[in-house]
């Protein structure tokens, strides 16, 4: 992340901004930012700041004490991701109490079902069971990582439940279909500063292992 010097220099910045959203770990990058760095842009952000945290159950650190410490920061989280509640959309705000009664006010009556409430709860129950989980694709994540960067790709740092590489040999875009014929699904998005990167999910170890064994045989066979 840039410094808050850097960003008044570009100029490109709006510290007045009303509202103002990162995300941390970053989507697709994986990118995480460290507390100290995100607590600095806060303070010189004039309006309210959201950090999406959607991702940081495999991050390094998490900002929630900035929610706790600033009134106009609030934290982002979603069970979607590491509780893999994808379908109920279940998410949460943690921030000032009067930023949360100002948004409750303008809350819809039903923006989360039943069966999504129950489903939230009981992950709560089983909080061990996801922190081993959470642990599992981390060191998954890193060994994937430089078992791609031994195959020369470039695995950019991950603090997220995936990666994002940029391939050799092949352009992205001929990665993807030559995955996809041996059954193997990965990301591709079709911008300019993200044509040259795959996005790569970490599944179990054996789909993990499968995407290793696709990738030597795409070049070396």
């Amino acid at each position: 992340m840039p410094t808050v010097k850097e960003l008044h220099r570009d100029g490109r910045w709006n510290f007045r901004a009303g509202l103002t959203f990162i995300t941390t770990p970053n989507a697709p990058s994986g990118r995480g930012y460290s507390s100290a760095e995100l607590e600095r842009l806060c303070r010189a952000q004039k309006g309210v700041v959201i950090l999406d945290e959607a991702y940081v159950d495999f991050a390094n650190e998490n900002a929630m004490r900035l929610a706790l410490k600033y009134p106009h920061v609030i934290v982002s989280r979603t069970f979607s991701k590491a509780y893999s509640l994808c379908f109920q959309r279940v998410g949460y705000f943690v921030g000032h109490p009067e930023i949360i009664a100002a948004l409750d006010k303008i809350r819809d009556s039903y923006n989360v079902n039943g069966l999504g409430q129950v489903a939230a709860r009981a992950t709560l129950d089983e909080l061990a069971y996801y922190r081993k989980s959470f642990l599992r694709i981390i060191e998954t994540r890193e060994r994937v990582a430089r078992e791609l960067t031994m195959l020369g790709f470039r695995a950019l740092p991950s603090q997220a439940n995936f990666l994002f590489v940029g391939p050799p040999v092949f352009s992205a875009k001929e990665w993807l279909g030559k995955l996809r014929d041996r059954k193997i699904l990965v990301r591709w998005f079709n911008h300019a500063e993200t044509k040259d990167y795959l996005r790569i999910t970490i599944g179990s170890d054996a789909e993990m292992n499968a995407l290793l064994e696709a990738a030597r045989d795409i070049l070396f066979r």
